[in-house]
């Protein structure tokens, strides 16, 4: 008996890996590069390794899951409000993701129990969201927010079936696409944003909610976003009817929003066109989940126009709309011409969640560095600025100059779409370290990790990028035939690499290094990628003033400025002067903009981490506070996470007890 059990798990599971293969293969355009099994990337340390621990050991542990996974299975709701709604999506992918990482079986056996509950409470039509039974009707089968929230839901299902073969979990995610196209489709409902239908709706503004597409002024793509999770169903089932219905969703946006929202993004590519100017309000998170949705099918389809429009909208907010962090949203929407406002509702986590998943996508498809030079600086800069260091808990927004712990504003708000996003993201970094494609390995990010494959296993050992020199050594492997591939940041002039003590000429910034040969344990590789330390002044610098639309979304208006702020930079390392670190001033929420004045003139002193547990390294240098001379201490800005000064007591969480600043006006500014 046992031995027929045995036979018939082994037999299922070639059959269902088999099918995936043949499902994924049908794919007309394949990755240049795809991320190397999760579970293979072991080790992460230094700061970036203890954050990603305190996402894993405190902030997933101890959030009250169940609490949320009874509000779904409940059933009950039939208000607008999303946050409770959208927390079991996220964190069921980022408990497995995370567990699977670290071998942790204890977090493991929670994700696999609430995931149990949240399939057990699936209604036999397929429905798995929050909203009400009783609310829902053939006329009305969704609540406004469920396709956000179950957008989150469909890629937890199929994560973990990539994860751990588990077909319960691709079976309720088919079951839940079905609940879709049983009521939306050709002949059935669309994902309308208002009441006006084409041609009434064209270049009309639009406010308020919408009962199957979100916020009306995200017109129609907050419905549309359910493209990217459905055309993956399709890639992993090779079922055409997935295909069908995330290529209708695509060809209708045009007609939803009212806009010509898609086609113009052809304009966008052109360079004819900001982003900003495709509807009135373009939401980057919203988007961001549409446009991997485009990619998906460009995959499938082989559609080259999809990439193009893809690819022009990330080249136009890269120039225009993405912080010095390499953080993007400005009040969670894109703004007109370089207007980044340096406080206040900018970079919202959500969006910096998305947008590392576009750019990884992205990289994956073309193979160009520039997307993980992208990932490099917000990875090192802003992902962890925004989290907690003693919770884990993720900012709302994460602007450049502000202050902490901010109460609501900051550290101690939700749970809601940003808190969730954050761990979301910090459980999907390890994805992004190491590539491979056939006899092809990337290494795209340097954080100290390593890597334990079938051929052969590597440490990156160092510190970077608090040390600018680190070194690749390979433990395990005999000869392995592989083509390694190291990215070579844009930022750095000089980049050395060596080869078991042997020089490699033609090292190129902004490209990948070939190295072809044979690999064995006790080869190494040794990196240097100098940092130079610079003042850098703001370009297209204003002042800033705030409107709001009917629904309470902020928006800004440029006002012509004479002052223009620096920032001191490392490499790829951004910091700010965080008054944590600088009691000598005592003023902990000073006035950055009106009482500092920096001394760009002075090239800042390296000195001893006044922490063991922030990211180096730090610097000292002359500045004016209220007109007295002082010296000032310069932190990597990706430590603002620490809100508190670790030998003082703790402010209280709804304080704005210190403030930070990226950017700080020089001395002769009045």
């Amino acid at each position: 008996m046992k031995t027929n059990k045995l036979f018939t798990l082994l037999f299922l599971t070639s059959l269902l890996l088999s099918t995936l293969a043949y499902a994924q293969n049908q794919n007309k355009i394949g990755f240049l590069e795809k991320p190397v099994p999760i579970a293979s990337v072991n080790d992460i340390e230094g700061f970036f390794g203890d954050r990603i621990a305190l996402n894993r050991d405190v902030y997933l542990k101890d959030f009250p899951i169940d609490e949320y996974v009874d509000f779904v299975v409940s059933r009950q709701h039939t208000e607008w409000n999303w946050t409770k709604a959208e927390q079991h999506g996220k964190w069921v992918e980022s408990a497995y993701l995370s567990a699977i990482q670290s071998g942790d079986e204890e977090l493991l056996a929670k994700a696999k129990a609430v995931l149990k509950r949240i399939i057990d409470s699936q209604e036999e039509e397929g429905y798995v969201g929050a909203t009400a039974k009783s609310f829902r009707t053939p006329e009305r089968p969704v609540r406004g927010m469920d396709a956000y929230e179950l957008y989150f839901v469909f890629h937890a299902f199929l994560t973990v079936y990539e994860e751990t073969n588990n077909q319960e979990a691709l079976t309720a995610a088919e079951k839940l696409a079905d609940y879709y196209l049983k009521y939306f489709g050709p002949g059935k409902l669309e994902f309308w944003p208002s009441d006006l239908r084409y041609p009434e709706n064209k270049g009309k503004e639009v406010k308020g909610t919408s009962e199957f597409a979100g916020h009306s002024v995200h017109y129609s793509w907050e419905g549309t976003l359910l493209c990217d999770p459905i055309a993956r169903l399709y890639e992993l089932t090779g079922k055409k009817k997935y295909l069908d219905w995330s290529q209708w969703l695509v060809n209708n946006i045009d007609k939803w929003s009212g806009w010509d929202a898609f086609s113009r993004l052809d304009s966008v590519a052109d360079g004819t066109l900001g982003v900003d100017k495709l509807q009135p309000y373009v939401h980057s998170h919203t988007f961001h989940m549409n446009f991997m949705g485009f990619l998906r099918l460009y995959q499938i389809t082989g559609d080259k126009s999809l990439l193009r429009k893809v690819a022009g909208a990330w080249d136009d907010i890269r120039e225009r709309q993405m912080f010095i962090t390499g953080g993007v949203s400005v009040g969670e929407h894109y703004e007109y011409d370089y207007v980044k406002p340096l406080s206040g509702n900018v970079v919202e986590t959500c969006a910096t969640m998305s947008w590392m998943q576009l750019t990884q996508l992205l990289l994956q498809l073309t193979g160009d560095t520039k997307y993980g030079d992208a990932i490099e600086r917000l990875m090192i800069n802003h992902v962890f600025a925004a989290q907690d260091c003693q919770g884990g808990v993720c900012r709302y927004h994460t602007a450049p100059n502000g202050d902490k712990p901010s109460g609501h504003d900051g550290f101690f708000h939700g749970p809601d779409c940003c808190t969730a996003s954050g761990h979301r993201i910090i459980s999907l970094l390890p994805t992004f370290l190491y590539a491979e494609k056939g006899g092809e390995f990337f290494i795209n990010q340097y954080i100290p990790s390593s890597y334990a494959g079938d051929q052969f296993s590597f440490d990156v050992a160092g510190n970077y990028p608090e040390t600018e020199n680190f070194s690749i050594n390979f433990t395990a492997g005999k000869n392995v035939h592989k083509t390694i591939n190291l990215r070579i940041p844009s930022w750095c002039s000089s980049p050395k690499v060596s080869v078991n003590g042997e020089s490699v000429v033609n090292v190129t910034s902004g490209s990948y290094l070939t190295l072809k040969g044979k690999w064995s344990q006790g080869d190494k590789i040794d990196i240097s990628f100098p940092m130079e330390t610079q003042w850098v002044k703001r370009e297209n610098h204003s002042d800033y003033v705030t409107s709001l639309l009917p629904g309470g979304e902020i928006m800004y208006k440029e006002e012509p400025t004479d002052k223009t702020p620096y920032a001191f930079i490392r490499g790829p390392i951004v910091y700010s002067l965080d008054m944590v670190w600088n009691k000598q001033i005592h003023n902990d929420d000073v006035d950055i903009d009106g009482d500092i004045r920096i001394d760009t003139t002075v090239e800042p002193i390296q000195i001893d981490k006044p922490y063991e547990n922030i990211l180096g390294p730090v610097y000292k240098t002359k500045a004016l506070y209220k007109g007295s001379e002082t010296d000032v201490v310069l932190t990597p800005f990706t430590n603002i996470g620490q809100w508190y000064r670790p030998d003082e007591p703790k402010p209280v969480r709804e304080a704005d007890a210190f403030t930070y600043g990226i950017w700080l006006f020089n001395e002769g500014t009045k």
